[in-house]
């Protein structure tokens, strides 16, 4: 009785009427280096790096709505304030005059930007960059779309986001006709590269939106590499290397609030059968020779979390999506009747992407699930292949790539029911890609419209039902109310195939159908009055698939499992500068140094020599790589834990280091799949050997073996450049590309 009785209490919440003083009671946000994206010909740009001493002082500019600046406006019924960091502010009294200023504003800031986005969709970099990205443009048009296939899906959408495609290219055209008419607007790279930049389209931001909306919450599959390690390692200890499922994983619903299975109606006896008869299946079958390349305009990770206490909600979230000048984010805010919101989006799209309006925030991370397979089709001639018993025609056309300096190369491309064919072996066996998201990719933008529209967490789950990719959504509201999904077209995988390895094309292991709604993850005001996510499992008893992020093998050794613990002190008591204050900890910590505390003690209790030394360098290192000393080198735990890591994954077969992965470019001191895999083998024993491996590697490098000797420089960011810009020097944290931190209630 009591349970139902909750539930209905909990129904009531989400559905009161917002209270007249319900607000954002507090909002800011960073956007390192900077909002702009070029340099001018002055070679001036005040707003390239002037957010990177904030960022690396972990200081917040304010996200509180209508902050003063300087106006412009581009045309009647339209306003851009920017503020003293450059971002605008665009005020309307309708939705096509509020998406124009928003192309026009975007235009100002990020013109190269939206110019190398559309080629980069548009299979058109080559032309214009030379043969480095002629692989990239073939994926390009390979795995996405005609043109007219683009806008057949953008005429799915309703009339009104159509208008805003439509509207947010009138603004950005009415930018480049300016800038035509005024040289000192005109980017260098422009001049540079020789560019003449075509009349921006509702396409250019379709295509735009299609490939982020398939690509930053998943990549291609693994399913040829899994194969590969495979036949090296043999079917034990591949099984043993990359199980379905890591015990103790971290997760993100918690148990009492449901389970969740990837593939419903499937049994640990069917996944033991599959495996078997998947081993036998690719027997009968040749890998292709060269590695299949695949296309991401965007990827990363991010973090978030959300704690609620007291009729209040605080959340805190930060999509890392590696730093670049300019970054792959721009920061806006809109205002016209019905909309008042503030955040970030890519560039190229008419959209809030991540941010806040005036009742809810939201932050999005990858869901990194498998929502795509790789299928071998028996071919029956060159572009003929066998499905279902017939004999089907591939759906092929020519492209031809201009290729800056070098001569047009022309390239045929085909698709079969599963897919476009992204590599063959031999005249048996063309290798098809599917993908849930085909043809549904632009179905995330409109659930994002609604979400910017959102008053509650309620209205949230509505908007976040309609997308497509499997983005994770955390949503905080200001009655208090916190929610988290693990959205998408998830595919449920047939019984009896290992979803690990490719899966045969002639119609045996074909999907059974998509998740329903009501089965994906998700989660409201769980009883532990918080929630965090981390790229993590979404729910116990997920499986990881191909293992398209190989982290996920990681157990209770994933990175979130250090940040629920953070979080769930804050609960107890939290407040907006403790639920702000975990970054800082989360962002400057080696992740697993605490998580293996326990475990590292007690080898170095029983350790002897070198080994000892080392270990006992990093029991007594807290995990910080950011603390220095004066002359601007960090605690020798530092290289002592690094060092550790490598001799750990030594220890793994050859053919599982690379296979397992190291961790990604926004986790440095991160573990990968191979450091997870390598320290859950380790017992205390050889935990202890690897330690003095890794103390004689150290004394080799530093010439001591005094551990007081092992210091080394600060990390710092490897600043990826796209334009002329500078690289500026940024210190290395696990922390988000943009970070917002929001206090909503009474």
């Amino acid at each position: 009785m009591w349970r139902r009785v909750a539930i209905a209490a909990a129904a009531a919440l989400l559905t009161m009427p917002a209270s007249a003083a319900a607000r954002a009671i507090q909002a800011e946000s960073i956007l390192p280096p900077g909002q702009s994206g070029f340099v001018p010909p002055s070679g001036t740009n005040p707003h390239l790096t002037d957010q990177l001493a904030l960022y690396q002082s972990f200081a917040f500019k304010s996200a509180a709505f209508d902050q003063p600046g300087t106006t412009e406006s581009p045309r009647a019924g339209v306003t851009i304030t920017r503020d003293a960091y450059g971002v605008p502010n665009v005020r309307a009294g309708n939705d096509g005059d509020l998406w124009f200023g928003v192309g026009y504003a975007m235009g100002e800031d990020r013109l190269v930007q939206l110019e190398l986005f559309r080629r980069a969709t548009r299979g058109r970099l080559a032309e214009v960059l030379g043969p480095t990205r002629l692989a990239s443009d073939i994926v390009a048009r390979r795995d996405y779309y005609r043109p007219a296939e683009l806008q057949r899906m953008l005429n799915r959408l309703p009339a009104a986001l159509r208008a805003r495609f439509d509207a947010y290219a009138d603004g950005v055209n009415a930018y480049l006709a300016r800038v035509k008419s005024t040289p000192a607007l005109r980017p260098e790279e422009f001049r540079l590269l020789a560019l003449e930049p075509a009349p921006w389209s509702a396409l250019d931001s379709a295509a735009i939106g299609v490939q982020l909306a398939r690509t930053i919450p998943s990549g291609d599959g693994r399913e040829l590499e899994n194969w590969a390690a495979l036949r090296k390692l043999g079917a034990k200890r591949f099984n043993a290397l990359m199980p379905l499922r890591r015990s103790g994983q971290a997760a993100t619903v918690p148990a009492a609030n449901g389970r969740f299975p990837s593939t419903p109606g499937r049994s640990r006896k069917d996944e033991r059968a599959g495996f078997k008869r998947s081993i036998r299946y690719l027997r009968s079958v040749r890998a292709p020779k060269a590695p299949v390349a695949a296309a991401a305009l965007v990827r990363g990770g991010s973090d978030a979390w959300a704690v609620r206490g007291g009729g209040r909600s605080w959340l805190f979230h930060g999509p890392q999506l590696g730093f670049e000048i300019p970054e792959q984010l721009a920061e806006l805010e809109v205002h016209r009747p019905g909309l008042d919101a503030r955040g970030v989006t890519p560039p190229g799209l008419p959209i809030v992407g991540i941010g806040r309006n005036d009742h809810i925030a939201w932050g999005l991370t990858s869901g990194s699930s498998d929502d795509d397979d790789l299928y071998a089709e028996r071919l029956a001639g060159k572009e003929r292949y066998r499905y279902k018993g017939r004999i089907r025609r591939m759906a092929c056309r020519t492209e031809t790539f201009a290729v800056a300096g070098r001569k047009a190369v022309k390239r045929r491309l085909c698709r079969t029911v599963h897919g476009p064919v992204q590599a063959r072996s031999g005249k048996r066996t063309a290798w098809a890609r599917r993908y849930a998201t085909w043809n549904h990719e632009i179905d995330t933008l409109e659930g994002l419209a609604d979400l910017n529209e959102a008053d509650s967490v309620a209205d949230a789950e509505r908007a976040i039902a309609k997308v497509s990719w499997n983005e994770n959504t955390l949503v905080a509201d200001d009655r208090g109310n916190i929610g988290w999904w693990h959205p998408g077209r998830l595919p449920v995988r047939p019984k009896r195939w290992d979803e690990r390895l490719p899966l045969p094309g002639t119609g045996g292991a074909e999907w059974r159908r998509l998740l329903r709604v009501s089965e994906r993850p998700h989660v409201i005001n769980p009883a532990q009055g918080w929630l965090a996510n981390w790229n993590n499992t979404p729910s116990v008893g997920w499986t990881i698939g191909d293992a398209p992020d190989t982290e996920r093998l990681n157990g209770n050794l994933h990175r979130a499992a250090f940040l629920f613990g953070l979080v769930q002190q804050v609960a107890q008591s939290p407040s907006y500068a403790a639920v702000k204050g975990v970054d800082r900890v989360a962002g400057t910590t080696a992740q697993q140094r605490p998580l293996l505390d326990a475990r590292l003690r007690a080898a170095a209790t029983g350790a002897t020599g070198p080994g000892k030394a080392l270990l006992d360098a990093v029991v007594a290192w807290d995990g910080s790589y950011d603390r220095v000393n004066a002359a601007g080198t960090v605690d020798p735990g530092v290289a002592s834990w690094e060092a550790l890591k490598d001799a750990a994954v030594r220890t793994l077969p050859r053919a599982a280091r690379t296979w397992l992965g190291a961790p990604g470019r926004s986790h440095a001191f991160d573990f990968g799949g191979a450091d997870s895999t390598a320290f859950h083998r380790l017992d205390t024993a050889r935990l202890r050997r690897a330690a003095a491996s890794a103390a004689a590697a150290l004394t080799r490098r530093f010439g001591s073996a005094d551990p007081a000797t092992w210091r080394e420089p600060r990390r710092m960011y490897d600043v990826a450049v796209t334009g002329i810009a500078a690289k500026p020097a940024l210190k290395f944290y696990d922390r988000g590309t943009w970070q917002q931190s929001v206090e909503l209630g009474p």
